[in-house]
C-alpha cells in the first residue's frame, strides 16, 4: 500500500473512517434506543399493574370472607400475554397466569430488572398495594428484535457507505492533489541544463503557494551555486592548460638536452609524470564541466562496438600482465551501434582500467557483451575486495573512492566521467553486484542514436 497513489490512500482512509463512524454511530444509536425501549417497557408495565390493582378493587367478587380473590377476568387485556403472578402479603399465590408453569422464585430484588424465567429473558417488575404483591414479566424478544434490526440495517448500509465515501473521497483527493501533481510535473522539467525554470505559483495564497515559494527560492540558490561551480571548473581547466603546456614543454626540453645530468634527468622525468597526471585531471574536469552545461559534443556514427572493446581489451591485458590477471572475454560476432565512438571508447577504457586497478593479483577479469532489441550491454567483472554497502551509492560521485586512497592510485573521476558519457548517450552504468566473489559493472547503451529531447524523456520516465 505504501506504493499506491496518494489519492487512493486518501480515499481508502476516508472510507475506513466513514465505516468506523458508521459503526460508532450505529452502536450509540443501538444503546440509546434499547435504553429508551426498556424505559418505555417499564412504564407500560407500571400502567398495566395500576390497571390490575384498580380492577381488583372495583370488581365484585374480589373479596371472599376477608380474603382476596383474583380471577382471570380481573386481569386487563394488556396483561393477558404477560407473565403475571399475584400473591397476598403472607405469600399465598392468589393468581398465576397460564403461561407460567410455576410461581416465580423470589430473588430478593424488588425493583424492575431482567432475569431468566423458563429459559427466556424476561423484564420483571414488582408492585405492592392494599395487601397484594404483583409481579409482571414481559418477554424481551420485541426489544431484542429491534436491536437485531438496527444491527442488520447497519451492516446493510456499510457497503453503500463504503462505495459512496470512497468515490467521493477519491474525487475530493484528486482535486486537492491536483496542485501537487502540477508541482511534480513542473519539478521534473528542472534539470542541470534547465535550472532557470521555476515552479508555477497558484493564484490562491495557501499552503501550496507557500511551499512553491520555498522551493523556488531553493532552486534559485542551487542554480547560483551550480553555475558558480560550473564556471570555476571550466575556467580553471582553461586557465591551467597554458601553464601546464609550458611546464611540459620545458621539462621535455630538459630531458632531451644531452647536457642534463642523469640525476636531474630522473627528477625531470618524475615531474613530467606528475604534469601528465595534472593534464589528465584538467581535461577530465573540463569534460565534466561541459557535461554539466549540456555542451558535450557527441558525433554519432555507425560502428561495431566489438572492435572498440577488443582494442581496449588489448590495453587492459597489458596493464593486467604485472598483476598476473586472467583476462577473459565473451563477445558476440558483432555489436552494431550508433553512438559517439570516441566517447564509448573512453567509457570502456575507464571501466577496464578500474577493473584492473582494483583486481586481486592472480585473479580474473571477465568481460561479456550482449545485444538486445534496443540495448547493447557490456558487463565488466573482476575479483576484488567488495565495495562496502554503505559506499556503493556513492561510487559514481566525483572524487569519491570507495577504497583507501593510499592503496590504489587515482583521483575518483573515472567512473563519474564514464557515467556522464553513458547518460549523455541515453544509457547508464550500473553496479550489478559487489561481494566476496565478484564486482560487476554494466554499461547499457541504446543501439540507435537518440536525440537529446528523447533521452531526457526516457530519463524522466525510465522503462526499466
Amino acid at each position: 500500500m505504501k506504493h499506491w497513489p496518494l489519492r487512493w490512500k486518501v480515499a481508502l482512509y476516508a472510507a475506513a473512517l466513514a465505516i468506523a463512524a458508521t459503526l460508532a454511530g450505529a452502536t450509540t444509536t443501538w444503546v440509546w434506543m434499547r435504553r429508551e425501549q426498556i424505559a418505555a417497557f417499564d412504564r407500560r408495565l407500571a400502567i398495566d399493574a395500576e390497571e390490575l390493582f384498580r380492577d381488583a378493587e372495583n370488581f365484585e367478587g374480589a373479596r371472599t370472607r376477608d380474603r382476596r380473590t383474583i380471577k382471570a377476568d380481573f386481569v386487563p387485556l394488556a396483561l393477558r400475554e404477560r407473565l403475571v403472578e399475584v400473591r397476598a402479603d403472607d405469600g399465598e399465590v392468589l393468581y398465576l397466569s397460564p403461561n407460567l408453569r410455576a410461581p416465580i422464585p423470589d430473588d430478593g430484588i424488588a425493583g424492575v430488572h431482567a432475569r431468566i424465567i423458563d429459559g427466556k429473558a424476561v423484564r420483571l417488575a414488582e408492585f405492592r398495594r392494599n395487601g397484594l404483591r404483583l409481579r409482571v414479566g414481559a418477554d424481551l424478544s420485541e426489544i431484542d428484535q429491534i436491536g437485531r434490526d438496527i444491527v442488520f440495517g447497519m451492516f446493510m448500509a456499510i457497503p453503500t457507505v463504503l462505495i459512496v465515501t470512497y468515490l467521493g473521497a477519491r474525487w475530493v483527493a484528486q482535486r486537492a492533489i491536483a496542485p501537487v501533481e502540477a508541482i511534480r510535473q513542473a519539478a521534473a522539467e528542472i534539470t542541470p541544463q534547465r535550472l532557470d525554470k521555476r515552479l508555477p505559483r497558484p493564484l490562491s495564497d495557501d499552503e501550496i503557494a507557500g511551499l512553491i515559494d520555498v522551493l523556488n527560492d531553493t532552486f534559485e540558490r542551487l542554480q547560483r551555486s551550480f553555475e558558480q561551480s560550473k564556471r570555476f571548473s571550466m575556467d580553471a581547466s582553461h586557465q591551467l592548460k597554458t601553464p601546464i603546456a609550458v611546464l611540459r614543454a620545458g621539462i621535455e626540453e630538459i630531458l632531451t638536452d644531452p647536457q642534463t645530468p642523469p640525476k636531474q634527468a630522473a627528477r625531470a622525468d618524475a615531474l613530467l609524470h606528475q604534469i601528465h597526471q595534472l593534464t589528465s585531471i584538467s581535461e577530465n574536469l573540463l569534460l565534466l564541466a561541459r557535461a554539466d552545461a549540456g555542451r558535450l559534443e557527441l558525433r554519432p556514427v555507425d560502428f561495431d562496438l566489438r572492435e572498440v572493446l577488443e582494442g581496449v581489451l588489448d590495453d587492459a591485458r597489458a596493464l593486467a600482465g604485472p598483476l598476473h590477471l586472467d583476462v577473459q572475454a565473451e563477445l558476440p560476432p558483432a555489436l552494431p551501434v550508433r553512438a559517439d565512438r570516441g566517447s564509448v571508447g573512453l567509457i570502456a577504457q575507464s571501466l577496464f582500467e578500474n577493473a584492473v586497478k582494483y583486481s586481486r593479483p592472480g585473479g580474473t577479469l571477465r568481460v561479456r557483451a550482449a545485444l538486445g532489441d534496443e540495448w547493447a550491454e557490456v558487463v565488466v567483472a573482476n575479483q576484488s575486495e567488495p565495495i562496502p554497502p554503505d559506499q556503493q551509492a556513492h561510487i559514481f560521485d566525483r572524487f569519491f573512492r570507495a577504497r583507501s586512497a593510499g592503496a590504489t592510485r587515482g583521483h575518483g573521476l573515472g567512473l563519474a566521467i564514464a557515467r556522464e558519457l553513458a547518460v549523455a548517450h541515453g544509457g547508464d552504468i550500473l553496479l550489478l553486484r559487489s561481494d566476496a566473489e565478484w564486482t560487476e559493472f554494466c554499461l547499457r547503451l541504446p543501439r540507435l542514436w537518440q536525440e537529446p529531447d528523447t533521452r531526457r524523456r526516457k530519463a524522466l520516465n525510465p522503462a526499466r
